[in-house]
């Protein structure tokens, strides 16, 4: 038996195959979307944790702004929390922050005055501090003078006897969100237990803006 077909079913059927062809190729060739990476966070969770070379200045004072510290240049290669019990009683707080500038990119205006440490002729302290040792390092025994404001005390910026290449500034005293986190922290057998985990304290008092 033979079957018919008309002219118009054969081209519509070969206008179909074609089409559907057409579809499979442009399915094949359309390339697939590469997925975008997921950024590493870094160990303080912040994107710029690591030191910038861009130069920038930054400016540290005490309370009242008699005594003032400018330090242009990149970010400082040495920022480190200090949990020693010197820190906290110069701070007031239960940990301190330093960051250290090579001298040349330190500018100083005002008056201090200087207190050293450990304090010559007297009774050494019962427990190891960040001017004994850095702490990270454990570097010999050392000298630091903190420099503090005569007006309204705080404490801005210190010298190392074991670094005088470098100033050491308070972090604190910048006053900015923006300064780059610690790289280290030393003498942590005297550091309040929570403060190792900050995020995990519960605030029942809750978190004020």
């Amino acid at each position: 038996m033979t079957t018919r077909y008309s002219r118009r079913s054969v081209v519509t059927g070969a206008l179909a195959l074609i089409g559907t062809a057409l579809i499979g190729r442009a399915k094949a060739q359309t390339p697939k979307p590469t997925p975008t990476p997921t950024p590493t966070p870094t160990a303080a969770g912040n994107p710029k944790s690591e030191p910038s070379s861009a130069i920038k200045t930054r400016k540290a004072s005490c309370n009242c702004g008699q005594l003032r510290v400018t330090c242009t240049g990149p970010d400082p290669d040495r920022v480190v929390m200090c949990n020693c019990y010197l820190c906290q009683k110069q701070t007031g707080s239960p940990f301190s922050v330093q960051a250290r500038f090579p001298n040349e990119q330190v500018k100083i205006e005002g008056k201090s005055t200087a207190w050293k440490f450990p304090i010559e002729g007297a009774k050494p302290t019962a427990y190891r501090t960040c001017a004994g040792s850095d702490g990270i390092t454990d570097s010999a025994a050392d000298v630091v003078t903190s420099h503090f404001c005569p007006v309204c005390g705080s404490t801005v910026y210190y010298f190392r006897k074991s670094d005088p290449a470098r100033t050491g500034v308070k972090v604190g005293a910048f006053a900015d969100p923006t300064f780059p986190p610690p790289m280290g922290s030393g003498f942590e057998e005297y550091a309040h237990p929570w403060t190792m985990n900050l995020a995990a304290l519960p605030m029942p008092l809750g978190h004020h803006k």
